[in-house]
């Protein structure tokens, strides 16, 4: 837990910018999430220089750390430098602000004063859990990294460990540079997200028209920009609560109003499946959306975490799963092969075989003599 009311002072002066933000301006906003009282460059219990940039879970450790030195390997390899310094009321700050950023010989001469030296991985948890991955935490001096790796390391930083096999493999180049010219055209995520909610309306009414490849096309940038906002929130750190309903509540509520449309469409169509089989694949794959995600649901409410992340074998399901993305996966191979309808019918199948996989593993969980924990943390 953070200790309240800490003051972060940065010391130091840069020309160089973070996504589209005056370094001075990231510093403070990064600080200020990670539950900072304040940030600025006169007065603070807790001392980093202007260069360094730290993983999430590294400042929240040092934040709730008074006395915490934490020491950086130097890029030269003479030792080791200051990065960073929690100082416990009794000290005096000004003794110490001058060595932050420099080498430091011998520790002792900090553990001789009360502190407690140590490395990224002495301060923090490498496994995230609001990301559901392990990640080794990081400690990045912009004397001796140039911006736009920083920027690479933040991204990816940023992406969820268990997703979605679109999420995992398709999107993250691409993404990483329109989240990049987004933050320098000072786009909002929520700007983002309301691109990504047209693009759910126009895919419904292709979707509803019969016109498979524009609604496949509107679909997948509807999902790209669904990666995006939530990446550009992070790495400028503009993410809220507001936010997070915002985006969240579309990607919950639209994949329904797909699957009827493309159903609507169907119906128009000459050829294919029966119009009771299309019916029952419509019906199979609404109740299956709503039992998943009650499935789903029902597993973070009882044992604290995702469902995805309680053994390996359910993290690699995630990438398969019957979300949207697989399910739009498969319907696009058979809108190509011709075969719109029984694409349809192929995703009802398949959710209904996750339903019962991920129904199984629920029941497991509940009859583990001991209550289930997350692989990555085991």
């Amino acid at each position: 837990m953070t200790k309240p009311h800490v003051v972060v002072r940065l010391l130091g002066e840069t020309s160089v910018r973070l996504w589209g933000l005056d370094l001075a301006e990231w510093q403070r906003r990064s600080w200020t999430k990670v539950g900072a009282a304040k940030v600025g460059t006169q007065d603070g219990r807790l001392l980093t220089g202007m260069e360094w940039v730290l993983s999430p879970a590294l400042q929240r450790t040092l934040l709730a750390t008074p006395g915490a030195a934490l020491l950086v390997e130097d890029g030269s390899g003479s030792g080791q430098r200051l990065a960073a310094l929690h100082l416990p009321d009794e000290v005096e700050a000004d003794r110490f602000a001058g060595l932050v950023g420099q080498t430091i010989a011998d520790p002792e001469t900090l553990r001789a004063a009360g502190l407690t030296p140590g490395n990224v991985n002495d301060f923090a948890d490498p496994y995230d859990k609001a990301l559901r991955k392990r990640e080794a935490p990081y400690a990045l001096s912009l004397q001796e990294t140039p911006p736009h790796k920083v920027e690479r390391v933040l991204f990816k930083g940023s992406y969820k460990g268990v997703t979605d096999l679109v999420t995992k493999y398709a999107w993250p180049i691409p993404a990483f540079h329109a989240t990049r010219l987004a933050a320098r055209l000072h786009l909002s995520p929520n700007m983002v997200t309301t691109a990504s909610l047209g693009f759910v309306c126009l895919a419904f009414w292709f979707f509803w028209i019969g016109a498979w490849l524009p609604g496949i096309l509107a679909a997948w940038s509807m999902t790209f920009l669904d990666t995006v906002d939530g990446k550009l929130a992070r790495t400028t750190m503009t993410y809220s609560r507001w936010g997070n309903i915002y985006d969240h509540g579309i990607d919950l509520i639209h994949p329904p109003f797909w699957y009827w449309a493309i159903f609507h469409g169907l119906m128009q169509a000459p050829g294919g499946p029966s119009d009771g089989l299309l019916f029952m694949s419509l019906g199979a794959i609404l109740v299956g959306y709503v039992l998943n995600r009650l499935e789903e649901g029902f597993f973070m409410r009882y044992f604290g975490f995702h469902i995805h992340v309680w053994r390996p074998i359910d993290s690699r399901a995630r990438v398969i799963t019957a979300r949207r993305n697989p399910n739009m996966l498969i319907f696009m191979l058979a809108v190509l092969v011709g075969q719109p309808g029984w694409g349809f019918v192929a995703i009802a199948v398949w959710t209904i075989l996750c339903l019962v996989f991920h129904g199984v593993r629920l029941f497991q969980a509940l009859a583990q003599p001991d209550k289930p924990v997350v692989w990555m943390e085991s």
